[in-house]
């Protein structure tokens, strides 16, 4: 028997050593749109200190898509400002952050080869980027049931809940959850978050994006039974759960939204999220360009462009 962060750990660790250098094409992420891409580059540009230096920490960085389009959208939008931003891929894995090099030939760049958690070789940070890689790190499930706390745990296949010993902070937390529902608590990420943070230079920031959920109305949108088999995900053995916004912010004080309410306002137009061969941001004219192959994707356009199609994508902004 086993706790679930430690299932999730071995199978990860599992899955990320099966896959080698083809793990990244597993994921499904937003890495790969130069929109997403694009509104980070806008919002970095009007952020960035005037003078001196800038250096942009990007943990977990996948097969450094999202880095080579933002130094090219951020080399079109501002020059100046691109000139002196360092862009450092932080990768655990070497033949990952090699493979992201590759795409960043003209810019300035670094790499570091460590875990998420290794902060503490991080330098005057500018600004920290993680983007879908909360939802990986080992997190703690656990469950109310009235006034006591269990805890998730895997064993020979299934799981089971066994009462907790939980900290004042987290038991208090788990206090305002609906009853029933099993809860991610990232305790491994937010010590990480704390500890990127603490390596911000001044004027610095964080964006965080996952998917997850922000409040425990979010989770009530579901019926218990619903919530509690959706909350686990698998995708080709890597096993990833929902970030629990809400855990984060309230340790972290920072500012949530839907990722796609970022984007647009960043971009300053209306977009539809949507997911044909990668997932991306359409303007109307492209959903309507595309629209045979968002029907054959299986999408109902009256309920996309209507907003009926809702996001679980979210952006977590942290300042220093």
């Amino acid at each position: 028997m086993e706790t679930f962060a430690e299932f999730q750990r071995r199978r990860n660790s599992e899955f990320y050593s099966s896959k080698g250098g083809r793990i990244y094409s597993s994921f499904r992420t937003f890495a790969h749109s130069k929109k997403f891409a694009e509104a980070n580059a806008v919002e970095f540009a009007r952020r960035a200190p005037r003078k001196g230096k800038l250096r942009i920490y990007e943990i977990g960085v996948g097969d450094g898509a999202f880095a080579a389009n933002f130094l090219k959208a951020l080399r079109k939008i501002n020059g100046e400002v691109e000139e002196r931003t360092t862009y450092v891929l932080w990768d655990f894995s070497e033949k990952g952050a090699e493979l992201a090099a590759k795409k960043l030939d003209g810019f300035s760049f670094e790499t570091v080869v460590e875990p998420a958690w290794e902060w503490k070789k991080m330098k005057n940070a500018t600004c920290v980027k993680c983007n879908e890689l909360l939802d990986d790190l080992p997190t703690r499930m656990l469950v109310r049931r009235g006034t006591r706390i269990f805890e998730v745990m895997e064993d020979n296949g299934g799981f089971l809940e066994v009462e907790a010993r939980l900290e004042a902070d987290t038991y208090s937390f788990m206090e305002g959850m609906p009853e029933g529902y099993w809860v991610p608590v990232p305790e491994i990420g937010l010590e990480c978050v704390l500890g990127w943070r603490g390596k911000l230079a001044d004027g610095g920031w964080m964006d965080i994006f996952d998917y997850g959920f922000a409040d425990a109305e979010s989770m009530r949108a579901l019926p218990r039974n619903a919530w509690n088999s959706a909350i686990v995900r698998e995708f080709s053995g890597q096993v990833t759960v929902d970030v629990n916004f809400a855990f984060l912010k309230r340790f972290t004080g920072g500012r949530l939204e839907a990722q796609k309410d970022y984007v647009e306002r960043a971009l300053g137009k209306d977009l539809w999220e949507v997911e044909v061969g990668k997932l991306d941001y359409f303007s109307y004219g492209e959903v309507k360009e595309n629209e045979q192959k968002l029907k054959n994707g299986g999408y109902d356009l009256g309920l996309l462009l209507g907003g009926s199609e809702k996001s679980e994508y979210v952006h977590l902004e942290i300042p220093k």
